[in-house]
């Protein structure tokens, strides 16, 4: 592997990196996140996921403060109560404190493209969500099909409690209207990943769309030229971080980009293959067997 400075930033991707596939954090894995942020490491949530579903488990860790969400179409500071911050966006919060968090990088869609983007999307079945202003939006169809696909666990995505993370809406198209030119991100579901294989194409060719896949039966939308990487180095640019010593971990395409900006790039053994192929080193372990912590202790994170 490449020489680096010491690690300074760790983005770690969700959904197959950090969260085993039952949506928790090992306890091993926990230990070494923790570790490393008292050494001084600033550990960054990376997610396609919009901010309203960060998990608890991610957003309750001590020290974590900054999230990179959809995609990279938005970076957070979520400020002394990320748990608080995060339940803001909610789209039923419960009695629960919330607190405002800050958004310290937005990059949306223009109007124009995210409705090129939703009239191609809405031609086929499956399961659309987007994502606007940290909110994650969903019909109730919408929610039936995201338990199915859960039960299937035909995606790398992890299981997540139906919790009022999501804004449930009769029909999506009124609110998209209204607010076209907000949208962060979306995301679409398909009962086999050869739809979505067939969908892509027609996505990417959208003018001022930039498409990837977070996993093998998704498509996801975001502005041109935004994604994880572009927000992760946004983040280590306002924390004064050089490049070099910035480490991305994660498993899909939609990590390409930031582990093609991350001056270390890790994969997981449960990467994609196209993924594996990018990285300076794979863990030995996958994301249900302390594969982060793996991935920290060779590069030097836990002393």
């Amino acid at each position: 592997m490449k020489q680096h400075p010491p690690i300074a930033l760790a983005a770690l991707d969700l959904d197959g990196t950090l969260l085993d596939r039952s949506s928790r954090v090992t306890p091993r894995t926990m230990e070494a996140i923790q570790t490393a942020i008292r050494r001084g490491v600033v550990v960054v949530p990376a997610t396609g996921r919009g901010l309203s579903s960060l998990p608890r488990v991610v957003a309750s860790i001590p020290g974590v403060r900054y999230a990179v969400t959809s995609n990279g179409a938005a970076v957070w500071d979520l400020g002394p109560d990320p748990l608080a911050a995060v339940r803001s966006r909610y789209g039923d919060p419960g009695p629960e404190p919330v607190a405002q968090p800050r958004c310290l990088h937005s990059a949306n869609l223009s109007a124009d493209a995210a409705r090129a983007v939703y009239r191609l999307l809405e031609q086929y079945e499956g399961e659309l969500v987007y994502f606007a202003e940290g909110r994650t939006f969903k019909t109730p169809a919408g929610m039936a099909w995201t338990r199915a696909r859960l039960a299937r666990m035909h995606s790398t995505e992890a299981k997540q409690a139906d919790d009022g993370r999501f804004t449930v809406l009769p029909d999506l198209h009124p609110y998209f209207e209204a607010h076209a030119g907000a949208i962060e991100k979306f995301c679409m579901f398909f009962d086999s990943k050869e739809q979505a294989e067939a969908v892509l194409p027609h996505l990417a060719a959208l003018p001022g769309v930039e498409a990837t896949q977070g996993a093998p039966d998704n498509v996801e939308a975001t502005a041109a030229g935004v994604n994880k990487g572009t927000a992760l180095l946004a983040l280590a640019e306002r924390l004064g971080i050089p490049r070099e010593a910035v480490l991305a971990v994660g498993d899909s395409e939609n990590d390409r980009k930031m582990l093609e900006a991350a001056g270390v790039a890790a994969v997981m053994a449960n990467g994609m293959p196209s993924i594996k192929a990018l990285a300076d080193i794979v863990s030995q372990q996958d994301c249900n067997h302390d594969g982060v912590a793996e991935l920290f202790e060779k590069l030097g994170l836990l002393g």
